[in-house]
């Protein structure tokens, strides 16, 4: 047997580790196998049972930020990523894509996602655990109240930091060792599934308007990236050399040098992609039919109701819940899907995403003052 793989001691906080690039895999890895050949060993299958079940019993019983919505966000997760790669786009006798070359070329346009089986399930498990012990409040509210977890996170990322704490403690736990074995097997993995759940995880608090600027300064940063390499393509220290030779090697370093480039920009884009990935699944009902987003928006705000019965909010939600959603739709949601379709990874589903998200803010200007009276007449009844 070999030692399992650890991480290095860390310092500091969960919000701490978030990094801007997040490296993947450099190729496309070639199938080895029909996938949907695989037979995972029945230990495996009982402790990712026995895992998800246990994370199931960490989230309490609000209205919205419950197991509920934690399931409904896996899928949204799994539906996106499901329709970057598709069964058909393989050829199984051959081992690889249908087209020639084909591997290759969807590794570069996807940004090296969909060729790292890790991330993707890192994605999906993200989803899973990212609210786990949702007190069903805002992080102001716990910051304002001054919990013990709020001043151990340093007021910043409350709830999210404490569900990737909770959820990586139980997966270390003994009775998860052959389920830890098959996520990872070396150091090289182990670090970078815990680096895609903390970026993933940490990307789903979408309040603090710090860390909301950072990340769009990211995102900007990584879509310009491509017409700066076109810049540097022309490096201006390969000047004309009397020997052969010489102008040989500076070729090759500056194309040396291009490459590193390149792949520092794939994987910039990839970490803002993945991160924007579990945004909009985060938020998927709203970008859904029109009463999937109905069903969720009367969650949050029952939620919401409860907290300021109880007093741990001041302001009564109904009375800002109809324009507050429609900025949203107007700051957040709609911006959010056009990111999506700009990175041009997700295909129809960032069409979608977009078309729902400004037909349902078209119905609820129409129809969203009535449907909070109806909330309010609601409550206590579910």
């Amino acid at each position: 047997k070999t030692a399992e793989p650890r991480l290095p001691k860390q310092k500091g906080t969960v919000l701490d580790e978030v990094k801007e690039i997040i490296e993947l895999p450099g190729k496309a890895a070639k199938y080895q196998q029909d996938p949907n050949a695989i037979e995972l060993h029945p230990q495996v299958i009982q402790q990712l049972e026995d895992y998800v079940s246990s994370i199931a019993r960490m989230y309490r019983q609000n209205a919205f930020h419950s197991f509920d919505h934690a399931s409904h966000v896996v899928q949204s997760v799994t539906k996106i990523l499901s329709r970057v790669v598709t069964p058909d786009s393989i050829d199984y006798h051959e081992m690889a894509y249908k087209q020639p070359k084909g591997a290759a070329k969807l590794h570069e346009y996807t940004y090296g996602i969909t060729s790292d089986p890790l991330t993707q399930f890192a994605c999906a498990f993200s989803a899973l655990i990212h609210d786990v012990d949702h007190s069903g409040v805002p992080n102001a509210v716990l910051v304002n109240e001054q919990t013990d977890l709020a001043s151990h996170y340093k007021n910043k990322s409350v709830a999210e930091q404490n569900s990737v704490d909770l959820a990586w403690e139980l997966l270390n736990q003994p009775e998860f060792q052959a389920l830890r074995a098959c996520i990872y097997s070396t150091k090289e993995e182990l670090c970078r599934f815990r680096q895609l759940v903390v970026n993933a995880v940490m990307a789903t608090d979408i309040a603090d308007k710090d860390l909301g600027s950072l990340r769009k300064a990211r995102w900007d940063k990584a879509f310009a990236e491509d017409e700066r390499l076109l810049e540097d393509s022309d490096d201006p220290t390969a000047t004309p050399s009397s020997t052969t030779s010489t102008t040989k090697t500076t070729s090759q370093s500056s194309h040396r040098r291009h490459e590193e480039s390149s792949q520092i920009a794939t994987n910039r884009k990839a970490t803002i992609v993945i991160e924007h990935l579990i945004q909009a699944s985060d938020v998927s009902h709203t970008m859904q039919h029109w009463h999937v987003y109905l069903k969720w928006n009367e969650r949050l705000f029952h939620e919401m109701y409860a907290a300021h019965l109880s007093g741990r909010i001041a302001t009564n939600p109904s009375e800002g819940w109809y324009e507050g959603e429609l900025g949203f739709f107007d700051f957040y949601l709609i911006p959010l899907a056009k990111k999506l379709a700009t990175c041009g990874v997700f295909g129809v589903t960032s069409d979608e995403y977009l078309l729902y998200a400004e037909a349902n803010r078209q119905e609820w200007e129409m129809k969203g003052k009535e449907i909070v009276e109806g909330y309010l007449s609601h409550y206590g009844r579910h």
